[in-house]
C-alpha cells in the first residue's frame, strides 16, 4: 500500500505527484509533524490516505521549514538517531512458529517440524519498527514536491 500525495494545483512537475509506500510515509510525516506542529494539527489524518491536506500556504511553509532542517543538519541528525533507536531495538519472538524455529506445514500455523520461513530457523525476528526507514533525501524529494504542489491531497 502506498500514500499517493496530489498536488492541489501544481506549478511545477515535481508538485504533481508524490509517493512513498506506507514504510516511508509513516516516518516522514511524523518528521513534518514534529517539525511544524503549528502547520498541522496534532489530530491530522495525514498517515491515512482519505484526501486530507494542506493548503498551498502551508504547503509552502512546511518546505520551508524542512529545507531549514536540511540545510542545519538536523535533518541528517534526526535520521542517524532514527537508525540508531531501530538499531536498538530488541529482536521479538517469530508468530509464524510461536518462537521455536519451526513451523508446522501450510496451512497449518504455530510450531510444528519444518524449519520456519519466518525467522529462518532463530525464532526471533527483527521488531516490526525496524521496516520503517527515514532519509534526508526522501524529505528532501517531499520539499521539491511541496514547493511546486499548490497545496495537496493524500490519497
Amino acid at each position: 500500500m502506498g500514500m499517493d500525495v496530489f498536488g492541489k494545483a501544481p506549478i511545477t512537475e515535481e508538485g504533481k505527484y508524490f509517493r512513498n509506500n506506507v514504510w516511508w510515509w509513516h516516518p516522514l510525516w511524523r518528521y513534518c509533524e514534529q517539525l511544524a506542529p503549528d502547520l498541522i494539527p496534532k489530530d491530522n489524518p495525514g498517515h491515512y490516505n482519505n484526501g486530507w491536506g494542506l493548503s498551498h500556504r502551508k504547503s509552502l511553509k512546511l518546505a520551508d521549514r524542512l529545507a531549514e532542517a536540511i540545510a542545519s543538519g538536523a535533518t541528517a541528525q534526526y535520521e542517524q538517531d532514527y537508525r540508531q533507536y531501530q538499531a536498538s531495538l530488541p529482536p521479538v519472538k517469530c508468530d509464524t512458529c510461536g518462537g521455536t524455529g519451526h513451523r508446522a506445514e501450510p496451512p497449518q500455523t504455530g510450531p510444528g517440524t519444518m524449519l520456519c520461513n519466518g525467522c529462518h530457523g532463530k525464532g526471533e525476528v527483527p521488531d516490526f519498527q525496524t521496516h520503517y526507514p527515514f532519509s534526508v533525501e526522501n524529505v528532501r524529494e517531499f520539499v521539491a514536491f511541496l514547493r511546486g504542489c499548490g497545496g495537496f491531497r493524500i490519497c
